[in-house]
């Protein structure tokens, strides 16, 4: 039936492919969309070599690279809307602390709970090695490359947000330097929320295991002493625990080994079963290569016999 429909009329392939056709090259030749710049300021920043002397007398770039603020965030912003109308008669380099409060104009209710998170509280004491706005939601720290949180290559995509913290939290020696010794990227990396975020695609169905901001939170991250942390102590741990397991419990949150390793102090339930495990799998396997062996000199002995 179909087929003698066709047969009748093979002359709608034409029009439609000829429709085909326009659109693909529609497609292929359209413009790339461009950042808003309505003062014309990429006319000189888009120079790579374009840098002004800071008070101090070094050289600071003031080049804005045109590919990558035309797929940025806010390239339908104007420049002057951060910058002001007139952003020549800046007295001085924009800080870290000023870019924060810039964007908070915008980002009113994000910037008043990073302002009393634990990165906020040391970024208002001087601390430049806080993580502000830009070190989360651009890769490379520039206000000008911040990419949409639901975009699958932003630091800030769920997927991402492990290896975004990491580029702090992984650095051994400053995180010495606040008291803080554990390697929390790797044991995060090695648990099994780590491995299923790690294992599973970019679908948003598919990101539904916990990250560093399901347990510490977003933009108003608490130090873990801090009772308002939602992992300090184990009343509010289990709750935070309940997010995503319903009824955990306290017993529930006692199990887990937070970013410590297991040890005869550090929950010694869950140290001693991994060294009987551990035990048990090296005997286990040990015991295979033995009989295989036995076997492969059994097999090799009884085929010189035969030769013989």
């Amino acid at each position: 039936m179909v087929t003698r429909w066709l047969g009748d009329k093979k002359w709608l392939f034409v029009p439609a492919g000829i429709f085909l056709l326009i659109g693909l090259f529609f497609v292929l030749n359209s413009s790339p969309a461009y950042a808003l710049d309505e003062s014309n300021c990429l006319q000189c920043h888009g120079n790579a070599g374009l840098t002004k002397t800071d008070n101090v007398g070094q050289k600071v770039s003031l080049y804005v690279s045109e590919k990558s603020i035309n797929t940025a965030a806010h390239r339908y912003v104007d420049c002057t809307s951060c910058h002001s109308a007139k952003p020549h008669d800046a007295a001085a380099i924009p800080s870290k602390e000023s870019l924060a409060q810039q964007c908070g104009s915008c980002h009113q209710y994000e910037a008043k709970l990073h302002s009393q998170s634990i990165h906020g509280v040391q970024l208002a004491l001087g601390n430049n090695e806080a993580a502000t706005c830009i070190d989360c939601h651009s890769a490379d720290g520039n206000p000008h490359t911040i990419i949409r949180t639901l975009e699958y290559t932003a630091p800030t995509y769920k997927k991402n947000i492990a290896a975004t913290c990491a580029n702090c939290h992984a650095q051994e020696d400053l995180m010495a330097s606040y008291g803080i010794v554990e390697k929390v990227y790797e044991s995060y990396m090695r648990s099994f929320h780590g491995k299923a975020m790690e294992l599973g695609t970019y679908k948003a169905t598919e990101l539904d295991k916990a990250t560093c901001t399901n347990c510490h939170g977003v933009h108003d991250i608490k130090a873990v002493t801090d009772p308002g942390s939602p992992v300090a102590g184990l009343d509010n741990l289990s709750r935070t625990c309940e997010g995503c397991h319903p009824g955990a419990g306290v017993e529930f949150a006692k199990g887990f080994l937070g970013h410590k390793e297991a040890s005869p102090q550090n929950v010694p339930a869950a140290h001693y079963t991994e060294i009987i495990f551990s035990t048990l799998l090296i005997t286990v396997v040990a015991f295979g290569v033995i009989i295989m062996l036995l076997a492969a000199r059994k097999f090799i002995a009884n085929r010189w016999k035969e030769r013989a």
